[in-house]
């Protein structure tokens, strides 16, 4: 009776589906990483394992059964999520979840995490960093025209991202709206959002089991596209690399989906979830990626040369792109990138999670994590100087060498080379 209104909301969103998710789909521990527990939780691991196999039948036959696949993964989580968005945006309480959406929080960009989400959610997005990109891209003709096609791609992640917020804050503010909550009390990041908040949201409408229903199937279709597409973009590497993997190709596979299964046993322990959250924040986080994306376009538009770029890019479609593109990776792109990466570093907290503070070793493990990425840009490049001959200078100007031919070089060196010819040679008096 004497309950004050904090107390009333913090009994509001102690809801059933909160208990579910925690005590039966992750039974997590209430020891965090002191105890991680055994693996008794059979149907995650059930799951896990349907989940790669269905990856490995999506991939053994490369492209030739991914391009199938790939029209139903793609174009049925659209069609959901426009259901959902038409859907939710008739429900009552549904403008003040899209206002939500659309009123910015100036204040929150004083926060490092909010940036290195942001980037994060770019890299993933646009599946940049992932080889994803490189390795699908290498299947399509020489000279199709890859930078109309980077536009197109551009835009419909973008529209898509962008679309998808109306379809989630309009269902959470029907939400709120229902449990007597404010918006931003309904909103929750990471797994909790699409595990916990939406389901809550979706189960408040009419027809539960139909939205959730096709909620989780798009969840499902979404993962599967994403995973076996990163896969299949690694696995290309050791295609190009090693004979006996394009020989054995079903084999090799079936090898490594296998190997992924059993690492991600990890994950499905008690204490997995803490552990995951680990590999999200470091591993995988935004952090890496904004790294890795500095380096890329250094080493595009000043290692390799964007004039270089051009030419080849030239000599495939046929004309010059937008020198807006060159002016992007070689000024905007590396320092906006290496300004998040400066700026995460100073503002570094430890990892926290809810209430649960992570041990030292913990954000150790997480910062080994992360340095693994890091460091391979700069370790590469030491390898290649190291590998040259002659002076410092000399090894180094091997390792920015270009290794792949430019258009009209070989005129190029030809034309010197006749320049050098026809030098008068000087007589000494």
């Amino acid at each position: 009776m004497n309950a004050t209104a904090s107390e009333k909301r913090e009994m509001n969103i102690t809801l059933p589906i909160q208990e579910f998710w925690h005590k039966y789909v992750l039974r997590r521990s209430e020891d965090g990483l002191d105890s991680i527990g055994g693996l008794d939780n059979w149907p995650m691991i059930g799951c896990l394992f349907l989940s790669w196999v269905l990856i490995y039948f999506c991939i053994f036959r490369g492209t030739k059964s991914t391009g199938k696949i790939i029209y139903f993964t793609s174009i049925f989580p659209f069609l959901t999520l426009l259901i959902i968005l038409v859907r939710g945006c008739m429900l009552p309480g549904a403008i003040d979840g899209i206002a939500f959406y659309l009123k910015p929080n100036i204040s929150q960009l004083a926060r490092a995490e909010v940036w290195v989400q942001a980037g994060s959610q770019v890299c993933y997005s646009y599946a940049i960093c992932f080889a994803v990109l490189v390795a699908y891209g290498s299947y399509s003709a020489k000279h199709s025209d890859c930078y109309k096609r980077t536009f197109y791609l551009s835009i419909s992640c973008s529209a898509t991202s962008f679309i998808g917020g109306f379809a989630v804050f309009a269902v959470l503010g029907n939400m709120a709206q229902v449990l007597g909550m404010d918006v931003k009390d309904c909103v929750r990041s990471g797994p909790g959002l699409a595990f916990i908040t939406y389901p809550t949201a979706l189960s408040l409408m009419p027809l539960p089991q139909f939205w959730n229903g096709c909620f989780f199937l798009m969840l499902i279709l979404l993962a599967v596209d994403s995973q076996f597409c990163c896969l299949e973009g690694g696995l290309c590497i050791f295609y190009d690399r090693y004979k006996w993997t394009r020989k054995n190709r079903e084999l090799f596979v079936a090898i490594v989906c296998f190997g992924l299964f059993l690492f991600g046993l990890l994950f499905v322990t008690p204490g997995g979830i803490y552990i995951f959250e680990i590999f999200n924040n470091y591993a995988v986080g935004g952090i890496s990626l904004l790294w890795l994306v500095t380096w890329q376009s250094i080493g595009i538009g000043w290692v390799y040369g964007a004039r270089r770029y051009y030419d080849i890019i030239k000599e495939m479609i046929g004309y010059y792109p937008s020198p807006y593109m060159s002016i992007c990776f070689c000024y905007v792109c590396p320092a906006l990138t290496s300004s998040v990466t400066l700026f995460y570093m100073i503002n570094y907290t430890p990892l926290r999670v809810d209430s649960y503070v992570y041990p030292s070793w913990a954000n150790a493990l997480g910062w080994f994590l992360l340095m693994s990425s890091f460091l391979c840009v700069p370790g590469w490049a030491i390898f290649e100087i190291y590998s040259a001959e002659g002076s410092f200078m000399e090894r180094f100007r091997h390792a920015c060498k270009p290794r792949i031919s430019v258009p009209g070089a070989e005129k190029t060196e030809h034309l010197i080379a006749m320049t050098e010819f026809q030098k008068p040679v000087p007589v000494a008096v």
